[in-house]
């Protein structure tokens, strides 16, 4: 790739603050450099309220697909399996979409017209409006534009064009604003593929923690193309190379759809068209595939996800929320599809609090099932399962753990852990146990009622906010729908004769420590809670959670 300086455009200061109405615009600076503020070509249209919006983040990937001739279509997109699954045509070539936490709806771009894009609102439903093309605002509109890439914030969409070359162009999306439809800055990236005018990308999306735009860039093909994860600051148009991931991905004919997962997760999905460009060379076995990057880890740990049906002209769209999963066996229903439960990690809606089992948390984009209930813990380097450690006994008499917790949220939470005493691979109503955690406190104990059938099973801990009753009114171990903060960890355990049968509950302490070396166990719970160590299709928030995603 070759590096070129950006003397074009006149430097704006963008603020990138959530929430923030406007970003400001040194008019100053733009009246300097020449470029007044001309008279708008066309007058923007009035856009009426969208017939069908998200009720809320709806925690999923979204896709606008499009076949050579055909009408594109929005659907959801399954991040683990590659799925695509049809909501709706929505007419004329649409590309260069994202979704707006503000309104409830995608914005994107018409790009039927080969020399003039425009604008469009598409909704939950896939029912479209017409916004019209760019307008002059703080920059001239370009009056030819051609786009693939788009991503939104804080009701501004973020371009990337081909025409004009290689240039970045904020353009106002709020319907209400005075300056809707009017481009806010351009700016020329300062980074160009080799043997091109223009950055190869096929998407990008918008990281809130860091107010920069992430994407894959492509530079060649084969064994010899490079495969360059990037970062794109919007106020500068400064590209930086966050690092070369050609050994980790596969080529392909694009990349063409980009998530960023919001929260501390720092994860970002990229959906790979045409692995090996088999589809483009018209050999069998084509496929998509979708890759999640964990670009806060040094070094980035990359996963490869389910492989599906290859896919030709596409870009993505979300509100990606980051989730924990359980990873229990599926009898106990684990994954998305089948009612996996998921907690959405505190630190999306408050960065400074947490609610954690243990100390420790990571974000999954599924439930990761198991005969040992360990996916969780190895699918990084991290190991977030620290709630109970493994090889923990629990007494088949008088089942009773300790376990740890923080909660520095400056509110109460509950606690709820189904342990499966009679091994029947589900988590029934009687075998669960509840216990309240106050602020600050660093343990919660649980308690069940003996079965007295031994043997290895599984314990399933959910960590709720709020108080039992009121706000988490009747835990349980599955369920559709998010939970808003907590967290959720599943856990192998085995249920031992700990305690005689005769139901003398005093054992001479001799025996007491045959029997822990007998059980080979370093870590034991008992009834005195004695230890020694210490995807609908996809994902659903919950109806309380706040919109939040990019």
């Amino acid at each position: 790739m070759s590096i070129k300086s950006d003397n074009s455009f006149v430097a704006y200061n963008v603020r990138l603050a959530r929430n923030v109405a406007a970003h400001a615009v040194v008019t100053a600076a733009i009246a300097a450099a020449g470029m007044g503020l001309a008279a708008p070509a066309f007058a923007a249209p009035v856009i009426p309220p969208p017939t069908a919006p998200f009720a809320g983040c709806p925690n999923l990937g979204y896709q606008l697909q499009t076949k050579p001739g055909q009408q594109s279509e929005l659907g959801y997109f399954d991040l683990n399996t590659s799925t695509f699954v049809k909501i709706k045509s929505i007419g004329s070539d649409t590309n260069a979409f994202g979704y707006s936490e503000d309104q409830l709806v995608f914005w994107g771009m018409r790009t039927a017209d080969p020399v003039l894009d425009t604008l469009v609102r598409i909704d939950s439903a896939g029912n479209t409006t017409e916004g019209g093309p760019l307008l002059d605002g703080a920059a001239p509109a370009p009056t030819a534009l051609t786009t693939n890439t788009g991503a939104v914030f804080d009701n501004k969409l973020y371009l990337h064009t081909k025409v004009p070359a290689n240039e970045l162009i904020v353009v106002d999306i709020d319907p209400a604003s005075a300056t809707f439809a009017q481009v806010q800055s351009r700016k020329v990236l300062d980074l160009t593929t080799s043997g091109l005018p223009y950055l190869e990308i096929g998407d990008w999306d918008f990281d809130p923690s860091t107010g920069k735009l992430i994407s894959l860039a492509m530079d060649g093909k084969g064994a010899a193309g490079k495969r360059l994860l990037v970062s794109v600051d919007p106020a500068t148009g400064h590209v930086e190379i966050m690092q070369d991931l050609s050994s980790k991905l596969p080529d392909g004919n694009n990349y063409g759809a980009v998530y960023v997962e919001e929260g501390d997760s720092q994860t970002v999905y990229v959906s790979n068209n045409d692995v090996d460009r088999l589809l483009a060379k018209g050999l069998p076995g084509a496929r998509s595939q979708t890759f999640g990057i964990r670009y806060g880890l040094s070094p980035m740990v990359v996963t490869a996800y389910t492989p599906g049906a290859p896919l030709l002209i596409n870009d993505g769209a979300d509100c990606l929320l980051a989730t924990d999963f359980g990873d229990a066996p599926d009898s106990y229903k684990t994954l998305n599809l089948n009612e996996g439960p998921g907690h959405i990690l505190t630190t999306v809606d408050s960065p400074t609090k947490k609610l954690l089992i243990g100390s420790k948390i990571d974000a999954d984009l599924d439930g990761l099932p198991g005969p040992k209930a360990d996916g969780d813990d190895k699918n990084l380097p991290i190991n977030d399962e620290d709630g109970v450690p493994a090889g923990t006994l629990i007494d088949v008499y008088q089942p009773s753990l300790t376990v740890p917790v923080t909660n520095t949220t400056g509110q109460p939470a509950v606690l709820a852990g189904w342990l499966d005493l009679d091994m029947n691979g589900s988590f029934d109503a009687d075998e669960r146990a509840t216990a309240t955690v106050a602020s600050g406190a660093t343990s919660a104990d649980l308690t069940w009622t003996g079965s007295g059938k031994k043997g290895d099973t599984f314990l399933r801990l959910r960590l709720y906010p709020g108080t039992l009753g009121r706000a988490v009114v009747d835990p349980q171990p599955t369920g559709a729908e998010f939970i808003n903060g907590g967290e959720i960890e599943d856990h192998k355990v085995k249920l031992d004769g700990m305690l005689p049968n005769s139901g003398n509950h005093s054992v001479p302490l001799v025996a007491w420590g045959l029997m822990l070396l007998a059980g080979g166990a370093g870590l034991v719970a008992t009834g005195r809670s004695t230890r020694r160590g210490a995807i609908v299709w996809g994902r659903q928030a919950s109806a309380t959670h706040a919109a939040a995603g990019s």
